[in-house]
């Protein structure tokens, strides 16, 4: 252990502090300014940011323990690759919330405005987008240790994946179309009676995975695909184990007082998390590791490679 995973540790303790606050401060808030409760949102903004910033530094400090390199350290090595580094991770979190929230539906932020969420989507999805990744490299470099470096191969050829990519995003386009054809509007806060059908997102979100996997191998970048094809399995297990523990970890959190809310998920419900939930938690893995390598491409080496082998795919 080294100092930023204990101040991680901290951090993700002391964000349980929520539930120490009466419920009635969140179910029944007196004060507003512009329409905006702020007590609750304070209270789980400020948890959330203590969540997200723990994960982080966990995931820093696992790397930096077992001498794994880092998404801080590869993004400040270049001021020039530290701003295309955040702006490749609000691209993916708007992504996300384009495809889920905007037009799939699928969750509300019933404590916010439209105002407050303006101000904060853009800013507030890249450091969401950070502690993704950083939880996804701790597991990663957990697993390299363990994991020989991939063999090379020849390249794929990229055309039946870009194919297969912009077919996708055609039709989630023309079914999205289809189904706000009488009108849209934006639905931050309040719950919405009708909702596309869940499979609307899926294949939105499989165009644009596709797309990108096609695009990285067309430049020579590695990407998940590429390592699957290379039997480097790594980056599959650990995108699926880090989205296991921090799913966890913000699933539980969120299911007792709702800083978001999930609807027109298919499916039941456990816990108060639609069951369908942890499934689609590898795929915003996904979707949040490869989006910002069209802004960054040169950190597909650190995702999707062996450290022992970077060297030779740089």
């Amino acid at each position: 252990m080294n100092a930023a995973s204990w101040v991680g540790l901290f951090c993700v303790a002391a964000s349980c502090g929520q539930f120490l606050v009466p419920s009635r401060v969140y179910t029944q808030p007196t004060d507003f300014v512009l329409g905006l409760p702020v007590v609750p949102v304070v209270l789980l903004g400020f948890s959330a940011v203590l969540l997200t910033t723990g994960v982080i530094l966990l995931g820093e400090g696992i790397c930096k323990r077992l001498g794994a390199p880092s998404l801080w350290t590869a993004a400040v090595a270049d001021p020039a690759r530290f701003v295309r580094v955040l702006l490749g991770g609000a691209a993916a979190g708007l992504v996300m919330e384009v495809v889920a929230q905007w037009l799939g539906r699928l969750w509300i932020y019933p404590f916010w405005t439209v105002w407050l969420y303006a101000l904060i989507v853009v800013p507030g999805f890249a450091f969401y987008w950070m502690s993704i990744v950083e939880s996804y490299l701790a597991v990663k470099a957990v697993l390299d240790r363990l994991a020989r470096p991939s063999r090379s191969v020849a390249p794929a050829r990229p055309g039946g994946l870009l194919l297969i990519g912009v077919a996708a995003l055609t039709t989630a386009l023309l079914l999205y179309l289809n189904w706000y054809a009488q009108g849209y509007v934006l639905a931050v806060q309040h719950p919405t009676v009708h909702a596309p059908p869940f499979w609307y997102a899926l294949i939105a979100f499989l165009g644009v995975w596709v797309t990108v996997e096609a695009l990285l191998t067309r430049w020579g970048r590695p990407s998940l695909l590429g390592a699957m094809r290379r039997r480097y399995w790594t980056p599959l297990a650990a995108m699926v184990g880090a989205s296991a523990v921090v799913g966890v970890l913000m699933e539980v959190q969120n299911a007792v007082h709702r800083f978001w809310a999930y609807q027109n998920w298919p499916g039941g419900w456990v816990a108060g998390v639609p069951v369908a939930v942890p499934t689609a938690w590898p795929l915003q893995y996904a979707t949040f590791l490869v989006v910002p390598l069209l802004l960054a491409p040169e950190l597909a080496v650190l995702f999707f490679t062996h450290p022992a082998s970077a060297a030779t795919t740089r």
